[in-house]
């Protein structure tokens, strides 16, 4: 049997493979968007850099 004849025979893996490709797809972006994103670094106090200067 190959994969047409599969197909063919069973409707709900027609139905369910463009649902399976846009859960691809959206997970590649949201991995593409996480290691693009740049994480700057939190902000410093600099009150003991305000205290040396007095």
């Amino acid at each position: 049997m190959s994969n047409a004849a599969i197909n063919q025979v069973n409707p709900a893996v027609n139905g369910l493979r463009p649902v399976v490709a846009i859960v691809v797809a959206a997970e590649v972006f949201v991995a593409a968007l996480l290691l693009t994103t740049v994480q700057l670094p939190a902000p410093q106090s600099f009150t003991s850099e305000i205290a040396s200067l007095r």
